[in-house]
C-alpha cells in the first residue's frame, strides 16, 4: 500500500472516480476523439507538414500534457487519422454487400466510395494524396490494404475472397495506383471525361483484375 510523506499509509484515488458524470477514462476518450478531430481537420486541409503539437493542441483546445495521454508523437497521430479514415470507407463500401454481377457490385461499391469522398473532400487528401508523398503514410497504406482487400474482397466477392494475401497484396499495388491516379487526375481537371466514363472504366479496371485473383 503506498505510504504518505507523513509515514501513514494512503489509499490512491480509483481511476473510475466520477467528475462531471464522467468517469476518468470517459475524459481521456473524449480528449483522444478531441485530438483525433482535430488530426483529422488539419491532416485534410494542410497534409502530413501541417500536423504539429501545436497546431493540433491549440485546434483541440488541449495542453500537450492530454496530447501525450493519447498518442507517443504526432506521427503516430497521423497514422490513427489515416486508419479511422480508411475503416470509414471500408465500412460504406462493405455495406453494399454482393450482387448477382460482379459489376454491379463494384459499380455500386464504386458510387458508395465516390459518395464517401464527396460528403467531405478532406478524405482525399487523407487517404490518396497524402500517401503519395508521405513515406509514412506511404508505408502505413502497404502495410494495411492486403488486409483491407482481403475484408472488401469477402463482403463483395465470394470467389475473390479466397485469393491468398500475396496475391491480393498486388492488386491492392495495381488497383490502388491506378484508381487514385485516375481520381486525382480527374479531380484536378486533367483527364477530360465525364464523371459515368470514369465510373463505367473504373468498374471495368476492378472487375478484370479480381476475376483474375
Amino acid at each position: 500500500m503506498p505510504v504518505g510523506v507523513d509515514g501513514s499509509s494512503r489509499v490512491e484515488k480509483p481511476r473510475t472516480k466520477v467528475w462531471r458524470g464522467q468517469t476518468f477514462d470517459d475524459r481521456v476518450l473524449d480528449r483522444r476523439q478531441s485530438l483525433l478531430r482535430a488530426g483529422f481537420e488539419l491532416l485534410g486541409d494542410d497534409g502530413v507538414s501541417g500536423v504539429t503539437m501545436r497546431a493540433v493542441c491549440r485546434r483541440a483546445e488541449l495542453s500537450p500534457r492530454y496530447f501525450y495521454e493519447s498518442f507517443t508523437n504526432t506521427d503516430e497521430l497521423v497514422v490513427a487519422v489515416y486508419d479511422a479514415c480508411n475503416a470509414e470507407l471500408g465500412t460504406a463500401i462493405a455495406a453494399v454487400g454482393s450482387r448477382e454481377e460482379m459489376s454491379a457490385t463494384v459499380a455500386a461499391a464504386l458510387d458508395v466510395a465516390v459518395g464517401f469522398f464527396d460528403a467531405d473532400t478532406r478524405r482525399v487528401r487523407i487517404l490518396l494524396r497524402e500517401p503519395l508523398t508521405s513515406q509514412l503514410l506511404t508505408d502505413r497504406r502497404a502495410a494495411v490494404l492486403p488486409d483491407f482487400l482481403t475484408t472488401l474482397a469477402s463482403a463483395l466477392s465470394p470467389a475473390a475472397s479466397k485469393a491468398g494475401r500475396t496475391e491480393l497484396a498486388l492488386a491492392g499495388s495495381a488497383l490502388s495506383g491506378a484508381l487514385v491516379s485516375l481520381v486525382l487526375d480527374w479531380t484536378d481537371g486533367r483527364l477530360p471525361v465525364t464523371e459515368k466514363q470514369l465510373a463505367d472504366y473504373a468498374t471495368r479496371l476492378v472487375v478484370a483484375t479480381m476475376i483474375n485473383l
